[in-house]
């Protein structure tokens, strides 16, 4: 989560996106006029959160499987453990990813049409606030998914004998 968190907010500021991507972001700047909030702060918390969700259930499903398959075989080396938990990872992976982009894909669904309607040429489209906040949150969010997987592999496969299943 963290790696896509900095992932979007490097896209983010090299993308120079505002926050500004709807009517409710606009109302939230002319409500609070004498406080000030940091709306490109907010978007990339929507980013976090939203990726968060996915990073969490492919984590876990992996560890249960890693710890699952170790109660069953003990025998097995740290190294076979991570395989496994990589291996299992790989199939998950493809369907939460996809999963990811298009529930980003549906929230942005009447933007899109939107811009078919007014016949906007896709490197226009692509450049608006809106669309490119889009991108970015699916892409981090996607990034963050896949190294969840070696990452949560090594870390169940390392601590896995120490006992850190009743820790948890």
């Amino acid at each position: 989560v963290i790696i896509a968190g900095t992932i979007s907010f490097i896209s983010g500021k090299m993308a120079h996106l505002t926050g500004i991507t709807g009517e409710a972001s606009e109302q939230l700047i002319y409500i609070v006029s004498d406080f000030p909030i940091n709306i490109r702060g907010i978007m990339f918390a929507g980013i976090i959160i939203s990726s968060l969700g996915a990073v969490m259930d492919v984590g876990m499903s992996i560890a249960s499987v890693v710890f699952e398959i170790h109660e069953k075989a003990p025998g097995l080396s740290k190294i076979e453990l991570f395989k496994s938990g990589m291996n299992v990872g790989k199939e998950i992976m493809g369907t939460m990813a996809n999963t990811l982009i298009l529930a980003f894909t549906g929230a942005s669904l009447s933007i899109m049409i939107l811009l078919m309607a007014y016949n906007m040429p896709y490197f226009r489209a692509i450049n608006l606030n809106v669309v490119s906040t889009e991108i970015i949150q699916g892409l981090s969010g996607s990034i963050g998914l896949i190294l969840t997987v070696p990452i949560t592999s090594l870390m169940c496969a390392l601590f896995i004998e120490d006992g850190i299943r009743d820790w948890i």
